[in-house]
């Protein structure tokens, strides 16, 4: 069986570097190898993530995701901590191997479909400096007082409780003949 599966980010908040996507995709193949998931094609953006999955008809879906989502939470935590935290829920779709061409194409599409949400370089290239540290050893918010700290806008917590598993129709390209 084959199945396209896509989960965001906590408020769709863009927070997924080169270095988180690399670990994503680290925590995903390991999920996949301890699941009996095979990735058939994937790509991380800066604020969500599709798969193409291959799986065995008695193989969970939902113990693929809970790993996923809760390794790769942890794995790209560790060098900044609290910056990436998965929404509730994900959305997945059963494929026919017949569209299998055609969810390939929409999935390695996502870069040009949407340029902004690319996963920029990391901030930290050294990977053995602690983050916010200069190559001095100083926290640079006490060096530097014009350095301030990013200021995410605040959102209104929605009340609603729309879950993205389960939504009837998918992505509109998928739908589309």
């Amino acid at each position: 069986m084959f199945a396209h599966i896509t989960w965001h980010t906590w408020q769709r908040v863009g927070c997924i570097d080169a270095r988180v996507a690399r670990e994503v995709r680290i925590a995903v193949a390991s999920a996949g190898k301890r699941t009996g998931v095979q990735v058939v094609k994937g790509e991380v953006l800066a604020n969500h993530i599709h798969l193409l999955v291959s799986f065995r008809p008695d193989t969970r879906i939902s113990d693929f995701m809970r790993l996923a989502k809760s390794v790769s939470a942890t794995r790209a935590n560790r060098f900044v901590v609290g910056v990436v935290r998965w929404a509730r829920g994900y959305y997945v779709a059963t494929i026919h191997k017949s569209d299998l061409p055609r969810v390939i194409r929409y999935i390695a599409r996502q870069f040009q479909r949407h340029p902004d949400l690319i996963p920029r370089p990391s901030r930290f290239s050294d990977p053995g400096r602690k983050p916010g540290v200069n190559g001095k050893g100083i926290w640079l918010d006490l060096v530097d007082p014009s350095h301030q700290p990013l200021q995410r806008p605040r959102h209104h917590q929605q009340n609603g409780s729309r879950h993205e598993r389960g939504h009837r129709n998918g992505p509109k390209e998928l739908r589309e003949r």
